[in-house]
């Protein structure tokens, strides 16, 4: 399975242009990057190295990011979780 994919590379213009929601953005990063043993240094390499997006957009992305990895982290947020 290829990490660099359409459907990865759709994931990142959307996430660099604030396109999807916290679920989505979650769901699209255990997917593209977890799974493949990479973390958030890797999403922003990729804005970076791989697209034209520039870096403000590569900034946004890693800061709506973590935002979301820290709202899901806390055990209030998992607790109405059923499905992504």
């Amino acid at each position: 399975m290829s990490r660099y994919t359409e459907e990865m590379k759709l994931w990142l213009f959307d996430l660099a242009h604030g396109n999807l929601s916290d679920s989505q953005i979650l769901s699209g990063f255990l997917k593209h990057y977890i799974l493949f043993d990479s973390g958030i240094l890797n999403v922003q390499n990729d804005i970076v190295y791989h697209t034209q997006y520039g870096l403000d957009r590569a900034s946004f992305a890693v800061t709506e990011l973590r935002r979301v990895i820290e709202l899901y982290s806390t055990a209030s947020a998992l607790d109405g979780i059923t499905k992504l």
